[in-house]
């Protein structure tokens, strides 16, 4: 919105609507969508003509002769309902794609956000670690302290400056992660105003989401339709132990007699009445409900993974902001105090305000360790937990369902 700041649910509308990976999958639904329709239709009849000379009168004899195969039974019933399935496998790829973007662009604002407040913090350490380190080389300089200490200052304060450069090329490399997933250049993102990521909880029992998540993620779905399929597969295999049926009605002139010809014909099944491709389709069937049991194991073990990390994420951030930057303010305080009372000189100043820094850094590591981890709980939930984006989905389910 211009002159606002953008939450996830916008920059998500935004995605669905320019990002490719969406428009393609859309494309394969809508032509899977056509495939379904065309299922229905039966295979088309074949004609046969033929023209003989012979020598009697009348010399020429001609006819025609057609072949319409029977759609009817099982054998229509598996075409049209694999062509379903495969249509439904396909809105699932579908909203798979939909939440991929949706997760790609929660890790790349969660990524850009904090980039941006770590060069802050990370521009002001190393400013004090800098400062800090020019002061110590001139004691040094007048024999005041020895080389030992202003080596290590000088080491400190190049690691604050690495910290700084890599800070702005993480930066970078999360502008350039949101304008792919936007569909759009680095400069248009840049330009973008985001809204801060905030910290959110799972709507509802953890349990009964785990549960709903083996149940219901679009790629046990997928699973579920993988053995329909081969359900449908083995279905077609025992209708193909009884012979298919066409008939074919004719018509021929055999030298001044007309004839009305009508044929019915057997396409007979193999000589083991389909028995071992009846045994492939079963053994396909058991390996595809094996695969539904891994799927759905995948899921059940994706939300346990990301539930320990945010949990131990949260520890951290807890401990981090409850324990290490109030030390360190603490010592911070103590060290301007000593300053001004004229115990203590501004290098030890310096060094409390950079070790200051650092911990609200350290702190910074931890939120941000923590929203991704949330976001990779939403992921193996395939839920956010952000109701505007949950509607922004649905939204966009159901206008790719249409």
């Amino acid at each position: 919105p211009p002159g606002a700041a953008w939450s996830g649910a916008d920059l998500l509308s935004a995605a669905v609507a320019h990002n490719a990976q969406i428009a393609e999958a859309k494309a394969k639904y809508l032509t899977a969508l056509a495939a379904q329709r065309a299922a229905r239709s039966p295979s088309g009849p074949s004609l046969t003509l033929t023209a003989e000379d012979a020598k009697e009168s009348p010399q020429w004899g001609y006819g025609g002769a057609g072949d319409i195969p029977l759609d009817y039974g099982a054998r229509r019933r598996v075409r049209i309902t694999t062509a379903q399935l495969q249509a439904l496998q396909v809105l699932y790829d579908y909203g798979e794609a939909v939440w991929s973007v949706r997760t790609d662009l929660e890790k790349a604002r969660i990524a850009l956000t904090a980039a941006d407040a770590e060069i802050a913090l990370a521009g002001q350490a190393a400013d004090a670690r800098r400062l800090r380190a020019e002061r110590l080389n001139q004691r040094v300089a007048a024999g005041q302290d020895a080389r030992a200490v202003a080596i290590t200052a000088q080491g400190e304060a190049v690691a604050a400056e690495r910290r700084l450069s890599q800070a702005r090329g993480r930066r970078e490399t999360a502008l350039v992660n949101l304008a792919k997933v936007l569909g759009v250049s680095p400069g248009v993102a840049a330009s973008l105003i985001l809204a801060p990521v905030a910290d959110r909880a799972p709507p509802g029992d953890l349990g009964a989401l785990r549960r709903d998540a083996a149940l219901s993620r679009r790629d046990v779905l997928r699973a579920v339709a993988d053995y329909d399929l081969a359900e449908n597969a083995l279905r077609l295999q025992i209708a193909n132990q009884y012979p298919q049926l066409s008939i074919g009605p004719g018509y021929s002139y055999d030298h001044g007699v007309t004839k009305l010809p009508f044929n019915l014909s057997l396409a007979l099944p193999p000589y083991d009445l389909n028995r071992r491709a009846i045994a492939q389709a079963e053994a396909a069937r058991a390996a595809a409900g094996r695969s539904l049991e891994l799927a759905q194991a995948n899921a059940l073990a994706a939300v346990d993974t990301a539930q320990a990390a945010l949990v131990t994420a949260r520890l951290d951030q807890e401990r981090t902001g409850g324990r290490d930057v109030p030390a360190a303010q603490r010592a911070a305080d103590g060290a301007a105090r000593a300053v001004k009372a004229g115990e203590s000189d501004r290098i030890d100043d310096l060094a409390a305000q950079a070790a200051l820094i650092e911990a609200r850094l350290s702190l910074l590591d931890a939120e941000s360790a923590t929203k991704t981890a949330t976001a990779d709980l939403e992921d193996a939930l395939r839920r956010s937990f952000d109701p505007a984006e949950a509607a922004v989905m649905d939204k966009a389910m159901g206008e790719g369902a249409r």
